[in-house]
């Protein structure tokens, strides 16, 4: 069973504790207008949600490719492909009707990733610090620049390949878990199990952790800008 990630981490947003050139200003959800492709992304998510949630209680059958993450691929099977940068922002502001949903901390990061995975455009902004849950696997398989202002949830860079990811809050468990390359920067907490079975790339640590990852076999890991993890070799 998934343990309560307030009971590992201070969930309190970091962001305003931030200096104040990394500060953005938050839009709220309301703002946000709504147009034909918003609406396009916003059916794919609750379609994909639902389809998770079939296929999570065995009452969906899907024939998932081999080499597939089910998760993922249910996900990036729903996702509308080639979206900008701007709309994957406006709807990361919409999350917030969501978030009482099922499945919904442990979907949502997959969908956001798949958006991502398929975009043309290279830099993202994701925006999380208005809700009260969080998001697990946001940058999974990512390539691209990933800015996350709020806390994100467990995995955070899951399988990345390249590119970098700067969350302005804490994250969960397993921060760069089997991340191949790229760079992953925290600027809160993070939980246990950082860097597990990481093969290549950065993590950066700007607050505290909670315990280091098994099967550590390349990259470096540094914590408050001193080097804890060297090519895979724990220097602590």
């Amino acid at each position: 069973m998934k343990p309560n990630l307030e009971t590992t981490l201070k969930l309190n947003d970091l962001f305003g504790k931030l200096d104040p050139e990394k500060r953005v200003e938050i839009i709220k959800p309301k703002e946000v207008k709504r147009n034909e492709t918003l609406d396009r992304i916003v059916e794919g998510y609750e379609k994909g949600l639902e389809n998770y949630g079939l296929y999570e209680e065995d009452k969906l059958k899907i024939e998932i490719p081999e080499g597939e993450y089910w998760y993922y691929y249910i996900a990036k099977s729903s996702a509308p492909s080639e979206i900008q940068s701007k709309e994957i922002t406006e709807f990361s502001l919409l999350l917030e009707e969501h978030e009482n949903k099922k499945y919904f901390e442990n979907f949502t990061g997959y969908y956001l990733s798949a958006l991502i995975n398929s975009s043309r455009d290279k830099d993202f902004k994701i925006i999380t610090n208005y809700l009260t849950k969080t998001i697990d696997w946001i940058g999974y398989e990512n390539t691209k620049n990933i800015v996350v202002t709020g806390n994100a949830g467990w995995g955070v860079g899951n399988r990345m390949e390249d590119g970098e990811i700067t969350v302005n809050g804490n994250a969960g468990w397993w921060v760069g878990w089997n991340m191949k390359d790229g760079k992953i920067t925290i600027n809160g907490n993070a939980g246990y199990g950082v860097g597990n079975r990481m093969e290549d790339g950065e993590i950066h640590l700007n607050g505290d952790y909670e315990s280091l990852g098994g099967y550590i076999s390349g990259g470096n890991i540094y914590h408050k800008g001193k080097l804890i993890v060297r090519d895979g070799r724990r220097l602590i």
